[in-house]
């Protein structure tokens, strides 16, 4: 029965999916234009790359900036041409403007540049047409005209590269369809039903890779055993290939056998030790947790891992079980680097937006500005972190979280019975060697060592010591943490914390049995692994069918502006729960929601700036929100390693905790400060009394019976 509740829930929202109308195939062409940059033809020749070209000839500014001058966009609906008995349906300008300069801002920074866009009476056009083939092939064109609208002539050179005209260049493409949403769906309700995770990931990616063969020409009997190749040879080769990826295992790897080390030496024990003098209870212990959470905010990663596997040994002796302390970890780690000032995530968040300003005639420069107006209105980072601080301080929980800290506390059994951890227990059965006494230093060191070198990695990697063009700014501080971030820091600091609890292993002699004591982790982490790659691997599967731009269009047109807000959350929950992917996400969305919440918003009362400043704040919390509920997302798995937790009991706890935090920001403040003008601050004041209340008349401590 307990299974029964969701896995019903998620069938009624797949079939919901599938049932409802999806977009057209001019809108997914419209939406994916800038996919077309540098991608191979109809007969595989590799065009020069159109956005080179295009950036070639905008003009450069003083300080290593591009000007790039565009016509007007036209504001007609999609309109089609015939030549020569052909039908060309053309998509609308300002779609495909919006996505092909998604990819070239992408383009220019990659180059160590920006872009600035301007538009003139005259300037260079972009322009994407349709064409469907006899035998009913999609052929998708792109074309950059430095002086005006495509003409019926310049169409009938479509199928070949003309250098007068910059044709890209006609390329097969297959649009987005519900089947896209098939890899994710499947993954999620075998994950529900018979709570075997890598199964449920490895079929949820099967599904994927078929669909796409059968996209092809494949007989559909031979789809099943390529689509089964294709796992491998494909997706798990290309993950495994892909260097970030393994630098981020290796970090993992790092990280927890630096625990191991600092286990078996008595760092670990002693800093327990040290904060049970004054955590001596249950409670205390969760509000030590909560607090080393909040603690940690420059990368939600490093919060994650380091939070769990060293609050672990402390918790487990309180009884506290593994699911709440998966929940503690993931629920401070991503909320906490969304909102902070000085974390990898604020110029991300920024860059996914700031280029589109000028839509609402905004500098593209104030991005840092606009992330900070949007800080009032990120409702459930905030309300989440209240929550969970209401859930340590009270010591109250409900639904599924209360069964499982009772089972813990009154049977002193951390996991459920029949729950398999991802990381095994003889892990965490790792003692203090005999005759070495425990000591708080000998994990603060390598510890610390780990936090400082990740942080001046990124900043030395991101530039900061080279000194900031036009003075100390936190705009120019946000900009040096995002081209800083990445894997690499992680991995060189926890390399540091790893090489260093060795040398506290030597020091206090018992250096033979470093490798015993890392192996101990490492032999007991094939699961952990195997999952985080199969849902690195469905989010490739996903990027490659489209499912997240097939979710963003089914948004539709008829939007009531005070609505907006609340509807581009929930598309981010979706999308961010189907893909496992925040980041993902807001990379999707944001680019799309400027110039729309601004439009919106100047024919209505709230105006067109407050819209866009709450819907860019709704982008960023739902895509957060989304990942919290997704068992496919790295985060979530991340929170049941380091935790020891069994993975999908981590999400089936910490999804009613979710989703109630979720209910009370959509009722309590995005709709009322959207339909009202309520202030978001007393949005966020009752928010937190409404969330307080539901604890207090549904929570139960659980020591009492």
């Amino acid at each position: 029965m307990r299974r029964a509740l969701p896995l019903l829930v998620t069938t009624l929202v797949a079939a919901l999916l599938f049932w409802v109308q999806g977009p057209t195939q001019l809108q997914l062409a419209a939406m994916t234009a800038g996919d077309l940059l540098g991608e191979p033809d109809a007969r595989g020749a590799l065009f020069p790359v159109l956005g080179e070209e295009v950036l070639r000839n905008a003009e450069e500014l003083e300080d290593g900036a591009l000007h790039l001058v565009l016509a007007p966009v036209q504001k007609s609906a999609s309109s089609q041409i015939t030549h020569n008995g052909t039908t060309y349906s053309i998509a609308p300008s300002a779609e495909v403007r919006r996505s092909v300069l998604t990819n070239l801002r992408s383009l220019a920074a990659e180059q160590g540049g920006s872009l600035i866009t301007s538009t003139a009476a005259k300037g260079g056009y972009f322009e994407l047409t349709l064409i469907e083939r006899e035998n009913g092939d999609l052929l998708r064109a792109l074309a950059w005209n430095e002086g005006g609208d495509l003409t019926a002539a310049q169409l009938a050179a479509i199928k070949h590269r003309g250098t007068s005209t910059g044709l890209a260049g006609s390329i097969p493409w297959t649009p987005p369809s519900k089947t896209s949403l098939l890899p994710p769906l499947v993954a999620i309700l075998l994950a529900v039903s018979f709570r075997r995770t890598i199964l449920a990931l490895f079929v949820g990616v099967w599904v994927g890779a078929t669909v796409l063969v059968l996209q092809g020409t494949t007989s559909p009997w031979l789809a099943v055993p390529v689509g089964f190749y294709d796992v491998f040879a494909h997706f798990l080769w290309g993950k495994v290939y892909d260097l970030d990826n393994t630098r981020t295992a290796l970090f993992v790897l790092c990280m927890l056998s630096m625990v191991g080390l600092l286990i078996r030496s008595g760092g670990i024990r002693g800093l327990m030790d040290a904060i049970a003098s004054r955590a001596k209870s249950a409670r205390s212990t969760q509000v030590a947790t909560w607090i080393l959470g909040l603690a940690i905010f420059f990368d939600d990663y490093s919060n994650t891992v380091l939070v769990g596997s060293t609050m672990r040994p402390l918790t487990d002796r309180f009884r506290i079980a593994r699911e709440k302390l998966a929940y503690l970890v993931d629920s401070t780690a991503a909320p906490v680097a969304g909102l902070s000032l000085l974390s990898t995530w604020i110029a991300f968040e920024v860059s996914t937006f700031s280029a589109q300003l000028p839509a609402a005639g905004i500098s593209p420069t104030a991005g840092y500005e606009v992330f900070l107006a949007t800080l009032p209105f990120r409702f459930y980072c905030i309300l989440t972190l209240v929550f969970v601080g209401l859930v340590v301080f009270t010591g109250r929980d409900f639904g599924p979280m209360l069964k499982a800290e009772r089972r813990a506390r009154k049977t002193g059994e951390l996991v459920a019975p029949g729950s398999k951890p991802l990381v095994a227990e003889r892990a965490n059965s790792i003692l203090v060697a005999p005759g070495v006494p425990p000591r708080a230093l000998h994990a603060i060191v390598p510890l610390l060592a780990f936090v400082f070198v990740t942080f001046f990695t990124i900043l030395l990697r991101g530039g900061a010591f080279e000194g900031a063009p036009d003075g100390f700014s936190m705009e120019w501080l946000s900009g040096v943490l995002l081209s800083g971030s990445g894997s690499i820091p992680l991995l060189v600091g926890s390399a540091t914390g790893l090489t260093l609890a060795a040398l506290v292993c030597l020091r206090v002699g018992i250096g033979r049995e470093i490798p015993s004591a890392a192996w101990t982790i490492l032999s007991s982490m094939g699961s952990a692994f195997a999952i985080l790659y199969l849902a690195w691997m469905i989010g490739m599967v996903c990027g490659e069918l489209g499912t997240a731009h097939y979710l963003t269009g089914l948004i539709g047109d008829a939007i009531h502006p005070a609505t907006l807000p609340a509807i581009l959350f929930l598309l981010s929950s979706a999308i961010a729960f189907a893909t496992g992917s925040s980041w993902s996400t807001m990379m999707i969305l944001l680019p799309l929601v400027v110039g729309l919440a601004f439009n919106l918003g100047e024919a209505a009362e709230i105006g067109g700036y407050a819209l866009l400043i709450m819907s860019i704040g709704a982008v960023l919390e739902g895509s957060i929100f989304g990942d919290h509920c997704s068992p496919i997302s790295d985060t979530t798995i991340l929170s049941s390693v380091s935790s020891a937790s069994d993975h999908m009991d981590h999400v089936k706890t910490q999804a009613p905790y979710a989703l109630l935090t979720m209910s009370v920001a959509m009722g309590c403040c995005y709709l009322p400060c959207a339909l009202f003008g309520l202030s978001p601050w007393v949005g966020i004041g009752i928010g937190a009394v409404v969330l307080a209340v539901v604890l207090l008349a549904c929570g139960r401590r659980a020591e009492s019976t």
